[in-house]
């Protein structure tokens, strides 16, 4: 690829300045602003669209400041590596500055699609910045439309590994860095989630708060006193009634007050009115507990007689495994079976038969049949070597990047 003069990341100051943290809802560009970044945005229409909104990016470096005054990490030639989105719909232009990680740059004409257009006074005269960047690009997709497989094969051998895409599975990264194993004892997991799965399923002919209150009450003190990092002591539930625990920590335990206990019309009075405000988890938005009635659309395929209730436990984000491993135990040991479709991912994790997903900024939510979780690429510290990280990136699978093309370049 023809050598281009990279910018400096100070060059473009007050662009890095107007990141999403600061500016959730992106910021609205002057007009002097607006022209240039229009200006960009035409220079990338010489290239297929990528994406909706006839999107197009580009990968571009930046010269990194002083090792003292960085931010973030750069590669071994000192620049940072940044993407740079144009794209448009119904006359609503954006531009998108970002690094994969946390900094994240958004431009636009407008607050959103149809909304009058009304320039941010303060923070959108950034023309000067985005001349610099102008030029930059133009000169990049010059070289791109004269010959692309220039750029993308020097994309695709310079990227940096923690601005990609990837998996491992998870028996190679355990072997390689085993700070990362989930599970202390996976045996003792794979026992456990057998045991659960060959209970017979607990049900019950109608659903009370007092029998809610009573498993509610079992997984919560089960979740605070087998804490890995910080459990309470068992004498903190002792001597104490499922009632005052729940209504002590339940997110809306206080509004059992005048209800009856007992009856199932309080019951789902209770769940109706407080559902949307957590009252169903046992650690807050993260593990929820839940009786569900056997018949209409719930519980198609659970075996349990037509106008049953039965519970379900369900978790998504995946640091907290060990919490409901430690729950289903509590439930084996008091013979209470309960549907919990994550048991399948849990197995997968114990026996190390899953991917993990690695990528930046991982979503804790992520998972699927085959990515148990998803990590970023780490950074040397006191846990994990540059040897481990470098055995880490050859043992994963890593995408390709999306081939970068010129309208002229369209294969017929």
């Amino acid at each position: 690829m023809k050598k281009i003069k990279i910018l400096r990341y100070n060059d473009l100051g007050d662009l890095m300045y107007l990141t999403h943290e600061h500016h959730l809802n992106g910021v609205v560009v002057d007009d002097a602003a607006l022209e240039v970044m229009l200006r960009i945005e035409k220079t990338m229409q010489r290239l297929e669209a990528m994406g909706d909104d006839e999107q197009r990016w580009l990968w571009i470096e930046l010269k990194a400041p002083g090792k003292r005054n960085r931010w973030e990490e750069a590669d071994e030639n000192g620049n940072y590596w940044y993407q740079v989105f144009t794209a448009n719909y119904e006359d609503f232009h954006y531009m998108i500055i970002r690094n994969r990680e946390r900094r994240y740059i958004d431009l636009r004409s407008a607050r959103y699609v149809g909304d009058e257009r009304k320039p941010d006074v303060w923070y959108g005269n950034v023309s000067k910045s985005l001349l610099k960047l102008e030029k930059y690009i133009t000169a990049l997709v010059d070289n791109i439309c004269e010959n692309p497989n220039d750029y993308n094969n020097y994309v695709e051998e310079h990227l940096p590994y923690s601005k990609r895409d990837g998996v491992i599975k998870r028996a190679d990264l355990n072997r390689i860095c085993p700070v990362y194993r989930t599970f202390d004892d996976s045996e003792r997991v794979v026992d456990i989630v057998t045991k659960m799965n060959n209970l017979p399923l607990w049900t019950a002919d109608k659903m009370t708060l007092r029998t809610y209150i009573h498993f509610w009450r079992l997984l919560y003190e089960t979740y605070r006193t087998k804490d890995e990092y910080r459990p309470e002591p068992k004498s903190e539930f002792a001597d104490k009634t499922d009632e005052e625990i729940f209504v002590r920590y339940n997110s809306k335990g206080r509004e059992i007050a005048g209800l009856d206990l007992d009856s199932e019309q309080d019951y789902q009075k209770w769940e109706d009115e407080n559902s949307s405000f957590h009252c169903m988890d046992v650690a807050y938005a993260r593990i929820h507990l839940h009786p569900w009635k056997k018949g209409g659309q719930w519980g198609e395929n659970v075996p349990v007689a037509e106008g049953q209730w039965y519970f379900t436990l369900t978790f998504s984000v995946y640091g907290y495994s060990n919490d409901v491993v430690n729950m289903l135990e509590a439930l084996c040991d008091a013979g209470i079976g309960v549907v919990c479709n994550e048991s399948a991912r849990l197995l997968r994790m114990a026996e190390e038969t899953d991917y993990v997903g690695i990528t930046p900024g991982a979503d804790k939510y992520a998972h699927n049949e085959k990515i148990g979780n998803e990590i970023t690429l780490p950074c040397v510290d006191n846990d994990i070597t540059a040897e481990q990280i470098a055995d880490i990136i050859a043992a994963a699978e890593w995408q390709p990047q999306k081939q970068v093309k010129p309208i002229n370049n369209i294969e017929q």
